[in-house]
């Protein structure tokens, strides 16, 4: 729950900065979300069987992998291994 916790830090920090520019590191923060914004698109794209195979609502685990990244993966249960 810590990493989600600093996670959204990061994300609502970055926002902040969007719209107060004049804010102590104002520059990393709209880059840690544009770089945030990437990073976790992919980990939507690469996680999406493990996503579909933790069962429950898709979307939320999709919004939830988006906001949190690996963070929100790491609570899913272990994805079953396919019998040879």
């Amino acid at each position: 729950m810590g990493f989600k916790i600093a996670i959204g830090a990061v994300w609502l920090y970055g926002a902040a900065c969007f719209f107060s520019p004049g804010l102590p590191l104002a520059g990393l923060g709209r880059a840690a979300v544009g770089i945030m914004l990437v990073v976790h698109l992919i980990e939507c794209v690469a996680f999406l069987p493990r996503l579909r195979a933790a069962g429950g609502s898709l979307g939320n685990h999709l919004f939830q992998t988006f906001l949190f990244g690996i963070a929100h993966v790491r609570t899913l249960p272990p994805a079953a291994e396919s019998a040879p």
